[in-house]
């Protein structure tokens, strides 16, 4: 099983306030993205990571990871969205790579056991994601009234999270399926909705937080200074 891992990071951190595009927000002495990287390294050997960042961030990204001494990588440019910058990632990983993983640069403190786990976990049906059941009551809305239309039965949703694991062959051919309209799905299991590959859901973990909000930068730091991560 060699597995790419492509780490989009092209976030421009508007939410966070912050004038440092997101993945190179530094947190105890190192940039967000350095600590997704070495989290991911911890829960198996990658073939290589892919890291998407800004059009003029290409230069200053390989720095980086060159001074935190990453192997293996590679640093290419990103798209409009999210899913156009994955799939710029996925037409730079070489040949030799026969799975992707992606994991968001905003999501610093992923597991090793959780990495293992969605590797595990998708070769059995081709695609393996994480997430988080639902706890609160979820209400369906309607956006011009505003009035509640049903509510939701909690038990069958979960919140998406980080990595998410798929054969290379098949996320290569959806994207070629749907096209341009691919770059409007905000996760990679969102390609697959609807077709015949079953993309398996794996307990996330209530630690894999994303940061968006400087709220979440007070939260990350904690959760370092408790972890001593």
């Amino acid at each position: 099983m060699r597995v790419a891992a492509i780490v989009p990071a092209a976030g421009a951190g508007k939410r966070l306030k912050s004038k440092t595009p997101k993945a190179f927000v530094n947190v105890q002495g190192k940039p967000l993205l350095i600590r997704a990287l070495r989290a991911l390294g911890r829960g198996g050997k990658f073939h290589e990571f892919v890291v998407v960042v800004a059009k003029n961030e290409v230069a200053s990204a390989t720095r980086l990871l060159r001074r935190f001494r990453v192997r293996k990588f590679k640093v290419v440019p990103g798209g409009a969205t999210r899913a156009e910058s994955v799939w710029k990632g996925l037409q730079a990983v070489s040949k030799g790579s026969d799975w992707i993983l992606v994991h968001d640069a905003a999501r610093p403190l992923v597991s090793k056991d959780l990495v293992v786990g969605l590797l595990k976990a998708a070769k059995l049906t081709g695609g393996a994601i994480c997430g988080m059941p639902i706890q609160a009551t979820v209400k369906r809305v309607n956006l011009k009234s505003r009035i509640i239309e049903k509510t939701e039965d909690r038990a069958e949703l979960y919140l998406a999270q980080t990595p998410q694991v798929f054969r290379k062959d098949l996320l290569i051919a959806r994207y070629q399926k749907l096209g341009r309209s691919a770059f409007t799905g905000t996760d990679e299991a969102a390609l697959f909705d609807g077709t015949s590959v079953n993309v398996r859901m794996v307990l996330g973990d209530s630690r894999n937080i994303k940061v968006t909000v400087p709220e979440d930068l007070a939260l990350l730091e904690y959760l370092l200074l408790r972890g001593k991560r």
